[in-house]
């Protein structure tokens, strides 16, 4: 199969939402659609919650943690979206009180995606959206998510970056012990054949697999991507082999365990 080939049925998406790789899925899959509001709306007021994340956004072989959310919210919003940045948020029911940016976002998005996760024999114990934000030319680098993630490109581009072989280059026992280290590091020796890349424009989706190895790149402008978090996700009742490995670890380590927002879990 063509790694880029995009999930155009329920029944393609069935068959590769527990595997390795990453996939993209057709316009004809995607149950929602959204309005958002204009990107310097967005920027500014994301920047302004207490609950936001922003950090250096610089490119690197591991994550950059610099926290420059006191320097970035003095700027002027049009200088802002031209400096580098890389912001974040996990609770967007912050913004969703009518009159409030992202209003009628679970209605329209979350709504109709659970719809179809139903109709398709899926059950989870977590299903929330979270924003991404980067500055041109900014990065989210190397890292591994403790969920699958549906990535939605909202404005500007975004390259995707994952592993033609994840399970080589980290494999799942190593994994589901390193994936919350914050010094992770991408392995050295890649090459391009060994990288698994989608570009992302505005409205593609694609599925991240859990624990898998990926980072992301924006182009010269500012990104935003609205990304649904999956945690507890079973199809007939069946975790991922990689969501039933972390979750037998976790049984073992019961102080690392992360399940997600509290005030967010379904179960």
């Amino acid at each position: 199969m063509n790694m880029h080939q995009a999930a155009d049925t329920p029944n393609a998406f069935r068959e590769r939402w527990n595997g390795w790789l990453n996939f993209p899925l057709a316009e004809s899959l995607v149950p929602f659609s959204y309005r958002f509001p204009p990107l310097d709306r967005m920027v500014d007021a994301v920047r302004r919650d207490e609950e936001v994340r922003i950090l250096s956004g610089k490119r690197g072989d591991r994550m950059d943690e610099t926290d420059i959310s006191r320097r970035f919210r003095s700027l002027p919003i049009r200088e802002a979206l031209e400096s580098p940045f890389q912001m974040s948020h996990f609770d967007l029911s912050r913004f969703q009180d009518p009159g409030g940016l992202l209003e009628g976002l679970e209605e329209q998005v979350m709504v109709p995606w659970k719809r179809f996760l139903r109709s398709a024999g899926f059950t989870w114990r977590r299903c929330f959206p979270i924003l991404f934000f980067s500055g041109p030319g900014c990065a989210t680098n190397y890292h591994m998510d403790l969920s699958h993630v549906l990535a939605w490109q909202i404005y500007g581009t975004k390259h995707f970056h994952g592993l033609t072989e994840p399970g080589r280059w980290a494999p799942l026992d190593e994994v589901v012990q390193e994936a919350r280290r914050e010094e992770l590091s991408k392995p050295r020796g890649l090459r391009p054949r060994d990288v698994l890349t989608f570009i992302m424009k505005p409205g593609d989706c694609l599925w991240n697999q859990l624990l898998t190895p990926h980072w992301v790149e924006a182009s010269s402008e500012a990104a935003v991507s609205l990304n649904l978090s999956h945690g507890g996700l079973r199809y007939q009742g069946r975790l991922a082999p990689q969501e039933q490995a972390l979750e037998e670890w976790w049984k073992s380590h019961p102080d690392e365990v992360w399940l997600g927002p509290p005030h967010l879990l379904e179960e």
